[in-house]
This record gives structure tokens, C-alpha cells and sequence, in this order.
């Protein structure tokens, strides 16, 4: 049998063309199923890129790079399961900053990146540079005069201002994408971290917040200043969160630790971080965190309260007289008097250490209840030796006599 090449021919173009058809027809199909579904489902991730590019061309391609290094950043900073990225630059854009809030609150997304390349081939002094232009849109909570949400963006406006490169020029275009995908991470990680510590969930906040200053400080980049204040500010809300009010003091003095790390002398820090240590069993830590808020903030009356203490447990009873006598004679404090005096009763239940008495009703009497002051001043002249005490007693014996 004779072959008919030429019908052979004819027959493949055919093929060749109704493959391409159904090929064209194909993505077109794929496109409209991820639009219903992007429409119509819940959204799995919590970040969203929605830019515009020319497929095949300089800003696809570079698009393609910019997206794969944003996701092996994040994956590189273990940050696969807090920061999830969804791109669907291919099925819907926006031509304003109202759609973009539109859609977002729908579908609850943390953050929409979403704008567009310059067009291709644009060139400036012979150089072919592309442009990347980006728009944030995020959700933040607010009160009725939107006030957080326009002090936010503030912020976010000064802080982009110090990731201002957003080119890619094409002889540089290797270089260029990687610092484009680091500011994209940066700007991206600072804004979810700090909507999540608005919201609340500062646990979460601050493991964003960790991991981005770990990698600008790897890269040596300054915008890790602008993440300090607010590591700062997360480690003391769980200090206080888990060290003081749920007596947590492991996890209190190692949170005082990391704040210590970023401001060796941060007052508020030392003076917990002493006490968390005091209550974990570690007496002579304690001992050195107080001499070191003595060196550092002399004259505070949370310093004198804690040097007092530590002199009672040392039995230095005329330096503790000493600092009390500094204390009172402030005329006002700066901490929770009755926190200050139940700690006090619940060491002397502890210890049974007369000064502790003396100590509590000193504080009630000029900054609490004058009444329940004379009572533990009464029970300190039972228990306490003049001799021992002296200074402590005689004032405790005036205090009493007075009408």
C-alpha cells in the first residue's frame, strides 16, 4: 500500500491545530474553575500577590524569580505555617485601592499585595529597567474614627520610604530581583506581625517579629531598628502576661533576658527579671540583678523596694531601714503598692522573718491603708529583737504612738 504523504501531512497539520485549540481552550477553562473557586471558596493562604506582567517577557520572567524567592525566604525562616502565599495575579487584579479592601475583608487575607510591572522595554541612560509597583492593602482592627488604621499606615508609609528599590535593571537583573524579593519579605513579615499584635495575638506577633530581625540582621540591613521597638514592646506584654499574672517565672526571666539583649539597660526589665529570679529559687541571680538596678537607677522606689528586700534577706537590717526611710520620704510611687505588700506577706509566711513585717506595714502606712500598716507593725514589735532591729523598731514604736 502506497503511502499518501502529502495527505499524511495535511491530516498532522490538522492534529496540530486542534491541539493547539484545545491547548488554548484549556487554560482558558483552568482560568475560569480558579476564578469560581477563588470566588466562591474560602482562600488557604494569608498572603496574596496580585500583580501585573507580561507573560514570557522581562516582567513575567521576573516575576517568576521575585515569587520563588520570596517563598524559599520564607520557607528558609521557618515561616512556612504563619506566612502562606497565594498568587492569583492570573485570574483577578485591581484597579483600586477600594476593590482590594473589598476583597480582602471577604475573603479575611492578612495582606493583598497586589499593583503591576512597568512595561517592557523601557529604558533609561540605555539601560532596560523595569519598574515594580506595589500596593499594600491589610486588615488592622479600628475604632469608629478609623484613627489605628490611618496611624498604621503612617507608619507603614515612613518604613517603606527606607525600602524604596523597586527596579530591576536588566544588566543587573540578577541582583536587582533579589533585593525586590527581600523587601517584599521584609514589608510583608513587619505588616502581618504588626496587624497580628494589634489584634492581640502577640505569641504569634513575635515570632514573625523574631524571625524578621534574625534576617535583617544576617543581611546587616538597618530596617532591623524599626523591629526593635516593637520586640520590646511584645516581650513585656508576655512578661507581664505570663510572668506576673500567671506566676510563670521561667518563662517571665527569660523574656526579661531578650529585652536585656536588645537594651542592657532597660529598667523595667531588671527589675522583674530580679524578682522572677528570686521566686524560681535563684537567690544569688537575684542578689546581682538588684545591685545592678542599684548601680544603674539609684534613686527609683521600685529600686529601693527591691534593695531592701534583698538587704533583709542578707540581714542587713540598717541598709533595708535605709532604703524604706528613701522611700517614704519620695512622697509617691511607681508601683502596685498591694502587689508589693501580699509578696511581702507571703514571704514572711515563708521565712518568718520579722523585718518582712516592718517592711509591709512601712509601705501600707505612707502609700496604702494606715490601719492594716499598724497591725503588721504591731505583730514586727512582738517578734523583733530592739537589738537586732533597732533602727526598724524605733521607727515601728513612733509610727504606733502616734495619735
Amino acid at each position: 500500500m502506497k503511502l499518501d504523504w502529502a495527505e499524511i501531512e495535511h491530516t498532522i497539520k490538522y492534529v496540530l491545530i486542534a491541539l493547539s485549540l484545545l491547548y488554548k481552550r484549556k487554560r482558558y477553562i483552568i482560568r475560569w474553575f480558579k476564578r469560581k473557586k477563588l470566588k466562591l471558596l474560602p482562600v488557604r493562604f494569608n498572603i496574596a500577590l496580585s500583580l501585573g506582567f507580561n507573560e514570557g517577557l522581562n516582567s513575567g520572567n521576573y516575576f517568576s524569580q521575585i515569587k520563588k524567592n520570596l517563598l524559599n525566604m520564607i520557607d528558609d525562616n521557618g515561616l512556612s505555617k504563619q506566612l502562606i502565599l497565594g498568587d492569583f495575579s492570573d485570574i483577578n487584579r485591581f484597579d483600586s485601592r477600594e476593590q482590594a479592601e473589598s476583597f480582602r475583608n471577604k475573603k479575611n487575607i492578612d495582606l493583598i499585595i497586589w499593583g503591576e510591572f512597568t512595561n517592557d522595554g523601557l529604558k533609561a541612560k540605555r539601560e532596560t529597567i523595569t519598574k515594580v509597583n506595589l500596593k499594600f492593602t491589610f486588615g488592622c482592627p479600628d475604632n469608629k474614627n478609623r484613627a489605628i488604621g490611618s496611624m498604621l499606615l503612617l507608619e507603614l508609609t515612613s518604613n517603606l520610604a527606607e525600602k524604596n528599590y523597586w527596579q530591576i535593571v536588566e544588566n543587573n537583573s540578577l541582583n536587582d530581583i533579589e533585593i525586590v524579593a527581600n523587601n517584599i519579605f521584609d514589608i510583608s513579615t513587619y505588616i502581618v506581625a504588626l496587624t497580628l499584635k494589634l489584634y492581640g495575638r502577640i505569641t504569634q506577633s513575635l515570632k514573625l517579629f523574631e524571625h524578621l530581625f534574625r534576617s535583617l540582621n544576617n543581611r546587616s540591613d538597618d530596617f532591623r531598628k524599626k523591629i526593635i521597638p516593637h520586640l520590646l514592646d511584645c516581650y513585656s506584654i508576655l512578661i507581664e502576661e505570663y510572668g506576673i499574672k500567671r506566676k510563670n517565672f521561667g518563662c517571665g526571666t527569660e523574656y526579661c533576658k531578650k529585652i536585656l539583649q536588645l537594651d542592657k539597660d532597660n529598667f523595667f526589665a531588671l527589675a522583674d527579671l530580679a524578682t522572677f529570679q528570686y521566686k524560681n529559687g535563684d537567690k544569688d541571680a537575684a542578689e546581682l540583678s538588684v545591685n545592678l538596678l542599684l548601680e544603674k537607677y539609684p534613686g527609683d522606689p521600685i529600686t529601693k523596694v527591691n534593695v531592701a528586700f534583698i538587704r533583709i534577706l542578707q540581714k542587713k537590717y540598717n541598709n533595708a531601714y535605709q532604703h524604706y526611710k528613701k522611700l517614704t520620704e519620695k512622697g509617691s510611687i511607681d508601683f502596685n503598692t498591694q502587689e508589693v505588700i501580699e509578696f511581702l506577706g507571703n514571704e514572711f509566711t515563708e521565712s518568718r522573718e520579722p523585718a518582712l513585717l516592718y517592711a509591709s506595714g512601712i509601705i501600707s502606712y505612707y502609700f496604702g491603708d494606715e490601719k492594716l500598716a499598724k497591725i503588721d507593725l504591731r505583730k514586727f514589735i512582738r517578734l523583733a529583737s530592739e537589738n537586732k532591729y533597732k533602727p526598724m523598731y524605733r521607727n515601728a514604736k513612733k509610727i504606733l504612738n502616734k495619735k
